[in-house]
């Protein structure tokens, strides 16, 4: 996901020459024909600053920008350029409405500020991953690989959709390849596997089906004896020797919490955000005061209100092995 800023310097002149939207054209090399056009954004009158998401965007997508109305037709394109990896959970321009900010000067401010958020609450739930938004699901499937557990259920990564060919598991710990589980010989399941829930997204897990062609998912253990990383081990104290996990089950699937934003997370990233832009105006202090509301004081890496929406929002995921 690639957001774009487009700035115009002087809109009223854009717009009473006839020109109402921006239209976004991308390509896969800075000197393509850019001839996709991706999406438009509308213009708006005394509006400076423009956000544009290109969902599909990546960090080798290019970006031409041209004005475009009615009457003169579309006029000349932008140099290209790219845009830049999107973090955040909420727009500028929602952060701004919430706000009650009108300039739109400081909107690179407050979109670094946004990703920074986002990423802090990822963090916070056990769920950061470089360049992933664990909040919205992936546009498109991939394939993560995990240790088999062994057992008739698996537990994996959150997601909103697994593909009908999605699940492949290796017939031996030793194989080198995967074998295509057919749709019919794994169900997708949220919660518990004692008490699994079918219906509500994300799912965490798959589980066996009882008339499918497999008992188990085929154990990762490697080794004549069962070792499991412990995290906190002291790298000096002894270990178990001869054993080890390995990647035993593939899925392939849009990974992710939501196809949309949770409402709770969307304000959570941007209540953090306040907080942070009030710190900065205040030169960094922890207390700040305020006619309205006398001292504020902020002593916190995230906001209570963001940590308990965090946590009696059950947000923080179990802990997996992932490749």
């Amino acid at each position: 996901m690639i957001r774009l800023f487009v700035t115009v310097s002087d809109v009223a002149a854009v717009m009473a020459a006839g020109y109402t939207t921006i239209r976004v054209y991308t390509d896969i090399s800075e000197t393509g024909t850019f001839t996709t056009l991706d999406g438009t954004i509308a213009l708006v009158a005394a509006t400076v600053s423009y956000e544009y998401t290109d969902l599909d965007g990546s960090n080798a997508t290019w970006y031409k920008t041209c004005y475009f109305g009615a009457v003169p037709g579309e006029g000349a394109k932008s140099d290209a350029r790219r845009g830049e990896t999107r973090a955040a959970y909420a727009t500028v321009k929602e952060l701004r409405a919430e706000m009650n900010l009108d300039a739109t000067t400081d909107d690179l401010t407050l979109a670094r500020l946004l990703d920074a958020a986002a990423m802090n609450i990822d963090r916070a739930c056990g769920v950061y991953r470089p360049g992933f938004q664990y909040f919205i699901a992936a546009v498109t499937a991939t394939a993560r690989e995990y240790p088999g557990s062994g057992l008739q259920y698996q537990r994996i990564d959150s997601c909103v959709e697994i593909s009908a060919t999605g699940v492949a598991v290796k017939d031996s710990v030793t194989d080198t390849t995967y074998t295509t589980w057919a749709s019919t010989d794994w169900i997708p399941y949220s919660g518990s596997h004692t008490f699994p829930n079918f219906n509500d997204l994300p799912y965490t897990g798959i589980m066996i089906e009882p008339a499918g062609d497999y008992a188990t998912f085929t154990s990762g253990c490697y080794g004549s004896k069962a070792y499991y990383f412990r995290p906190y081990e002291d790298d000096l104290a002894p270990r178990r020797q001869g054993g080890r996990m390995t990647p035993t089950v593939q899925v392939t699937a849009r990974w992710g919490y939501s196809d949309t934003v949770p409402p709770d997370i969307l304000e959570a990233n941007i209540m953090q955000v306040v907080r942070w832009y009030k710190i900065l105006q205040g030169g960094m202090t922890d207390s700040i005061g305020s006619p309205d509301l006398g001292t504020l004081l902020y002593t916190k890496s995230l906001h209570p209100d963001v940590a308990r929406i965090l946590h009696d929002g059950r947000y923080m995921k179990l802990a997996l092995g992932t490749r």
